[in-house]
């Protein structure tokens, strides 16, 4: 009995932590992160599902360079359906010339350690916010 508990916790641990692995990404495997730049304007999207427990959170390194003007999460139309996923969408205005780095972390509000991570190299140089994700 003993070595069925320890059995049965070893395989529900591995499968939250492959699940935990797997958060970052759409149910496709592709990037949840999608950004666009429009002048002084930078706007980050990301696919979430806030009925999990799980929500995007960002922090700018940075925040004299540009700052977060925008943060909303809108779930897809239900059509009844419980547990949708949604949108969550990211603002940012250019203040200050420069470069910074914005982190995205997808998590629960009790956790320090997020279960997928995005990150935005963004520099501003003065009229035109420019931005890439960076690769881990």
């Amino acid at each position: 009995m003993k070595k069925l508990i320890v059995s049965l916790i070893s395989v529900l641990s591995l499968a939250f932590a492959a699940n935990a692995q797997t958060l970052a990404t759409t149910p496709d495997g592709k990037n949840p992160l999608t950004f666009s730049v429009d002048g002084k304007t930078l706007t980050a999207k990301l696919i979430g599902n806030a009925t999990t427990g799980y929500s995007w959170t960002c922090k700018v390194d940075d925040e004299s360079i540009v700052s977060k003007s925008s943060d909303q999460y809108v779930a897809n139309e239900s059509n009844g359906q419980v547990g949708v996923g949604g949108v969550h969408t990211f603002v940012f205005e250019g203040a200050k010339k420069g470069s910074t780095k914005i982190t995205f972390t997808y998590k629960r509000p009790w956790e320090t350690d997020g279960a997928g991570v995005r990150m935005l190299k963004v520099k501003y140089t003065g009229s035109k916010i420019k931005a890439s994700e960076v690769k881990k």
